[in-house]
């Protein structure tokens, strides 16, 4: 083993000891094996040591933050533009159909269908690069707008739909930010970039307003070329802007590569010999051993024979079925249909009211990012997959009208329940801790993470009872 291996190990065998007398001093019971995981607040520390904002190195951050920032826009647009158009009289009349009719479902669900088709191959990340992979998403986003603006029938432009939920699944904003954020930001970023998403859909509504009283089929067409322009940006910028994983870079072998990305975007000093970098190249060591056979196991179906694995998969699935199901598709996607089931129905009312209801979004989802470091994650899980949901929704407003609307009352209620009990706390964990909470035999992933945030808590409680007791102790 290679000494700062050892010396990485030590340390954290160290900080987290202390982590557990603290726990089992407030009578929370948490075993050796589960509290020796416990690294991220000591990284947090360290990476706040080690980086200034205002440096070269948090400028560079910034240029990354802006660029992928343009990406999860534009995944915005792509999900507000059908909202915004779809109370334009001129799109219905040039493809021929209404605008709650079971084709208006289809063009919905396909956008899904796309997403499905494209996740398996987000595996080609861990081959080409996170950077290449978002590289070909935005080239098929692109194309994808193009042939919605100018399908000449429903058909093409029902592909059209297709390529762009194929194209905007392997655009992993979030998955890349989440690897090359520095610790001790990455969840006010992450959580921004859901802010960043409204701002897409916010931008397209508001535009669409301008051109609501344009006689032409250029109304509705002139929204699938702005739905270009954000993925252009990163298309031409990405290689100039944003440094590739340092994960991938250590699982490729380029260690000295991670070394340099990581001194020159998470540290002040941009010193490759700077104690944070072997820290975090450690940690990612550790993550890399941790799993096993890795990514060359996506295609062995581990995920369904492996227990660990399989649970992780599990959760993600169930998430994705609550994010989509919530309610808020059918808010968005449907909000005109909606609307005339109490009698708005003027086009220049509908988009104010989804103007409105954006900016709404906006503004919670700010204030989500800047509490997600203050709550856990488990209390701050809404939404509640794609393609029933999109095709029902629908047939379901032309059928029963607002009556639709209980049965997400009454499937929310459900979602918060089956929450609780399966959703792992994620709070204070980095992902390679993570990696434990699924991977530690013989426990529950669900019940062990929260054990995990009862000691944390308590061992910040008892910080400050020591701190208050001996204030010259710093």
């Amino acid at each position: 083993m290679p000494i700062q291996a050892r010396r990485a190990s030590f340390e954290r065998h160290n900080i987290y000891q202390d982590v557990q007398a603290d726990a089992n001093k407030s009578g929370v019971a948490v075993e050796e094996i589960v509290t020796a995981r416990i690294t991220e607040d000591h990284l947090i520390t360290k990476s706040r040591e080690a980086l200034s904002l205002k440096s070269r190195a948090g400028f560079r951050i910034f240029l990354v933050m802006v660029t992928m920032g343009f990406n999860q826009a534009a995944y915005g647009i792509d999900w507000g533009v059908i909202s915004s158009i779809n109370s334009n009289t001129y799109w219905h009349d040039y493809f021929g159909f209404a605008n709650s009719s079971s084709t208006l479902g289809v063009i919905n669900a396909l956008m899904t269908v796309g997403n499905f088709c494209g996740a398996p191959f987000l595996s080609l990340a861990d081959k080409i690069g996170r950077r290449s992979v978002n590289f070909l998403g935005c080239f098929l986003t692109i194309v994808a707008s193009l042939i919605q603006c100018f399908a000449p029938n429903v058909k093409v432009f029902m592909f059209g739909r297709f390529v762009l939920g194929f194209g905007t699944a392997l655009c992993t904003s979030s998955q890349y930010i989440a690897e090359v954020a520095p610790p001790h930001i990455r969840g006010h970023i992450v959580g921004i970039f859901g802010a960043i998403f409204q701002v897409g859909s916010l931008a397209i509504v508001g535009i669409m307003m301008g051109f609501t009283h344009w006689g032409s089929n250029w109304s509705w067409r002139v929204a699938f070329l702005i739905q270009a322009i954000f993925p252009f940006f990163v298309y031409v910028t990405i290689y100039w802007f944003c440094p590739e994983s340092p994960r991938y870079m250590i699982m490729q072998g380029q260690r000295e590569k991670a070394r340099t990305m990581i001194s020159k975007y998470f540290t002040s000093s941009e010193d490759p010999n700077h104690p944070f970098v072997e820290t975090m190249i450690a940690q990612i060591d550790e993550s890399i051993e941790t799993s096993a056979v890795g990514f060359r196991a996506v295609w062995g179906f581990r995920v369904f024979s492996t227990k660990a694995v399989g649970f992780r998969t599990f959760v993600l699935l169930l998430y994705s079925i609550f994010q989509q199901w919530n309610g808020g598709g059918i808010i968005g996607l449907y909000m005109d249909p909606a609307l005339q089931t109490i009698g708005i129905t003027k086009k220049l009312d509908v988009l104010g009211i989804t103007l409105g209801l954006t900016a709404t979004y906006f503004v919670f989802t700010l204030f989500g990012a800047y509490i997600i470091e203050y709550f856990r994650r488990r209390t701050l899980i809404f939404g509640a997959a794609g393609v029933i949901h999109n095709y029902g929704i629908s047939v379901g407003i032309q059928k029963v009208g607002y009556k639709i609307w209980a049965v997400y009352i009454a499937y929310n209620l459900i979602q918060l329940v089956v929450a609780y009990f399966i959703f792992p706390e994620t709070r204070k964990l980095n992902l390679e801790e993570i990696d434990y909470i699924f991977e530690t035999k013989n426990t529950n992933p669900t019940k062990l993470s929260v054990k995990i945030a009862d000691a944390k808590w308590a061992s910040i409680k008892e910080e400050k009872r020591r701190a208050h007791n001996n204030p010259m102790v710093a």
